[in-house]
């Protein structure tokens, strides 16, 4: 981690502090706060919900707890779920999959940055959650900086996640609220 980076990661831990209501990240060379919404909420609860309904342990189901990447930014998935047996403080290697909500249009964050970071770091599974587009985006199979394989999902289907343990996620999005901008 450079210099510059350990810098960002303190501005953004100060900023978490006094501004309650955003998440706080460094992503791309930069502190990103984005005010919480009362849709990436309940898009996290219905996701947490399925991955419980599907059997997965709430030990291994965290939201908006920090993951450390060695020599990246540490990020702060919107819900992870994590192998069996994995303890804090979390590394990229405890992540069966990280499911972001897209919290702002056409931001570059979800779709750029965490792909290439989280495909890097080899996350096996990489959902976007995107409730101004209203579609999902499941990312598998990851190669250096990218993902082999992208499937595009619409509100209305079940997106599932088929995860490294043998476990299988099904997470329905009929539910899932839009955002205008």
């Amino acid at each position: 981690m450079s210099v510059m980076d350990d810098v960002l990661r303190h501005v953004a831990e100060r900023a978490a502090k006094e501004y309650e209501g955003f998440k706080v990240e460094v992503v791309g060379g930069r502190v990103v706060m984005t005010p919480q919404s009362n849709v990436r909420s309940w898009t996290i609860f219905d996701v947490q919900a399925a991955a419980r309904t599907a059997g997965i342990a709430p030990s291994r189901i965290v939201s908006d707890v920090l993951i450390q990447f060695p020599g990246d930014p540490d990020r702060v998935p919107d819900v992870t779920i994590l192998t069996e047996g994995a303890t804090e403080p979390y590394s990229y290697g405890d992540i069966l999959a990280a499911v972001e909500i897209v919290s702002t249009k056409d931001d570059p964050n979800d779709y750029d940055f965490k792909v290439h970071q989280y495909a890097r770091y080899n996350v096996p599974i990489y959902l976007i959650i995107d409730p101004f587009r209203g579609e999902c985006t499941l990312l598998t199979r990851p190669r250096g900086n990218d993902y082999a394989t992208r499937e595009a999902y619409t509100y209305g289907e079940t997106v599932t996640l088929h995860l490294e343990d043998g476990s299988t996620v099904p997470i329905p999005t009929d539910e899932f609220k839009r955002k205008d901008a």
